[in-house]
């Protein structure tokens, strides 16, 4: 092999297999991607085929390496994947999934979460205080419980549970491996000692026998088997690279371990987060494994952002261009209209399932441009909350939010964030950020990365707080806070009469 080495990153994300073909300084050679598909065989049942998780990483891999020449193709040297967190697959002996795999967004468990959330374990402690996560939808545990309630013969057969990067391990190189990153999402993972937590396994009605093997982030699981080599295009057989859950390595790539920075991904989800060296839990945000043993994300989570844009905007019967203008000349604050955006329950702080979305201080100036900038203004005024509850646990500042995602593009969204949470926004050049992170681990397996910490993807524009608007939102603030406490019996009676 000659000239400096390349890597694969893959995302196997939940709607696609993304691939990028990248040098040790984060530049792209070539990307491939293949779509998934998502099946949702009753109302809150989302399952996806386990292995079309494989057959899109190979179609991405191998489309992105088409592109190259055999010169470059013959510098590809390692190959790391990150991907969706929270899903599972259930498999026989052979490595066959036993039946769909189960994502993270599926909310099929919801007594589950409400017994086993407020559970004690054997020692006493909490499974919050255990595996760092909230009692919420998306962890493994709580639907793993519902299968071995639903589907007792099915999980009681089953020899393995594997997390994507696991399932994608084996069918690559032969070994069920995933690294405390990727694993630790899964709700069954011990964060103070970095392994399976044998009393949450007990709780999910598993064996620890059933769950793969464990190495750091960067470490390699193994090589590339012979027919995959072959069938993606490669001339020889390449190290696969354990790597991180897609939400950590967007981190990474964002330079998230930089004091006083926080990765902030507006999409359609809302999700943000910090680097800790010490292992936290407050209701104030989900605790998640970083990339090397013994530190930790702090992450909070609303689960609709963008999504809340877009409704709005067709709400108005308009498109998010068109709203976007109308809203840019309404003054800040909306004239009093006040946005509590749960269109899809609350997550950080509030953990609460029925919560819903509010709108609050209409009057007969109010217009469709009005409540497009409330929506906006209203993720913002969220994000200022979760910040300061993180800031108040951590004892530490966040000084830079380094935004990825469709919302940040928004000229009109990036600046009522700064205005509104008071930070710096750094508006990140847009790309496979996740992959980015993956690409990291594996040129830093290879020695050719310089170090495991990034970032890669910090090109962009900075967006400062304007005076003026900052104090408006200042003002606007404190009702905002208090709109959930107000309304929560409400959202409670309106969950009880749906009923």
């Amino acid at each position: 092999m000659s000239g400096a080495p390349l890597v694969v990153a893959v995302d196997c994300s939940t709607t696609a297999a993304k691939a990028v073909i990248a040098d040790a300084d984060g530049g792209v050679l070539a990307s491939g991607a293949s779509p998934l598909l998502t099946s949702t065989p009753r109302p809150g049942f989302y399952e996806q085929d386990a292995t079309s998780w494989f057959e899109a990483t190979v179609a991405a891999v191998r489309d992105a390496l088409s592109a190259l020449t055999a010169a470059d193709r013959e510098r590809v040297a390692a190959m790391a994947i990150t991907h969706q967190r929270e899903s599972f697959v259930l498999l026989d002996g052979e490595g066959e999934p036993l039946r769909p795999a189960v994502l993270w967004v599926d909310s099929r468990a919801h007594e589950q979460i409400a017994v086993l959330g407020a559970r004690a374990l054997a020692d006493g402690r909490s499974v919050h205080a255990v595996s760092g996560k909230p009692p919420d939808t998306t962890p493994a545990m709580y639907k793993l419980a519902w299968l071995a309630e639903h589907e007792p013969d099915v999980v009681r057969s089953a020899a393995h549970v594997a997390d994507v990067q696991a399932y994608l391990a084996m069918r690559l190189t032969g070994r069920l491996v995933t690294s405390h990153a990727s694993a630790d999402t899964l709700g069954l993972f011990s964060l103070e000692w970095f392994e399976w937590a044998p009393e949450l396994v007990a709780a999910a009605r598993l064996r620890i026998g059933q769950l793969p093997a464990l190495v750091a982030g960067g470490d390699v699981i193994g090589s590339l088997r012979s027919d995959v080599t072959a069938s993606i295009g490669l001339p020889r057989p390449i190290p696969l690279v354990a790597a991180i859950g897609d939400g950590q390595s967007a981190g990474l790539a964002l330079g998230v371990e930089e004091p006083g920075v926080a990765y902030l991904n507006l999409g359609t989800s809302m999700v943000c987060g910090v680097s800790s060296e010490a292992y936290l839990t407050s209701p104030a945000f989900r605790t998640l494994a970083g990339v090397r043993r013994g530190t930790y994300v702090l992450e909070t989570v609303l689960n609709a952002a963008a999504f809340v844009a877009s409704w709005a905007a067709r709400f108005a019967g308009s498109d998010v261009a068109t709203m976007e203008a109308a809203a840019g000349q309404v003054p800040p604050g909306a004239e009093g209209l006040l946005v509590l955006p749960y269109w899809n329950a609350a997550q950080t702080p509030h953990w609460d399932p029925l919560a819903r979305g509010a709108v609050v201080g209409w009057h007969g100036r109010h217009t469709t441009a009005h409540l497009y900038r409330a929506v906006l203004e209203g993720v913002a005024f969220e994000l200022r909350l979760q910040l300061d509850l993180l800031e108040q646990a951590m004892s530490a500042s966040v000084r830079e939010l380094r935004a990825v995602g469709g919302g940040a593009r928004s000229p009109l969204w990036a600046q009522i964030v700064a205005d509104a949470t008071g930070r710096n926004v750094r508006v990140c050049a847009d790309g496979e950020v996740s992959a980015a992170g993956a690409a990291i681990l594996a040129h830093a397996a290879l020695g050719s990365g310089g170090s495991d910490s990034g970032p890669f993807v910090t090109s962009g524009h900075s967006v400062v707080p304007g005076p003026v608007a900052s104090a408006r939102y200042d003002s606007l603030f404190p009702a905002y806070r208090g709109l959930y406490a107000g309304l929560k019996s409400t959202f409670a009676a309106l969950a009880q009469a749906g009923r």
